[in-house]
């Protein structure tokens, strides 16, 4: 089956803090129910979002399409510094997590980064 996978953008700020992702596509390693690397894909970035929203309180934006496989994640410029800081255990922890599966399956994952402000 050929596919283009799942990309996942980082959006980083010009200081290096990570400030949100975007993760789109499927990742066409296996069928629907039996992809473990969407799987996988998709425990960490709603584990994470979750965290950013509901243990963080931080302000973030988001949209989740399942038909289309896209789930985004951007903090808001209202985020306090304390917020942010913290936010990057999450994020990093992600792109960590991402990373080990993108050096894994790198034909199912590509991982990008996009300066924000």
């Amino acid at each position: 089956m050929k596919t283009r996978g799942t990309t996942v953008t980082f959006y980083r700020r010009s200081d290096g803090a990570l400030v949100g992702y975007r993760c789109e596509g499927h990742t066409g390693y296996a069928e629907s129910g039996a992809d473990i690397v969407c799987a996988g894909v998709s425990a960490l970035t709603q584990a994470t979002l979750n965290g950013l929203k509901n243990v963080l309180k931080a302000p973030v934006l988001f949209d989740i399409d399942d038909r289309t496989a896209l789930l985004e994640a951007q903090l808001t410029p209202e985020v306090t510094e304390n917020q942010l800081s913290q936010a990057q255990l999450l994020l990093e922890t992600l792109l960590q997590g991402l990373q080990a599966i993108e050096r894994s399956y790198p034909r199912n994952v590509r991982i990008f980064f996009e300066e924000r402000r």
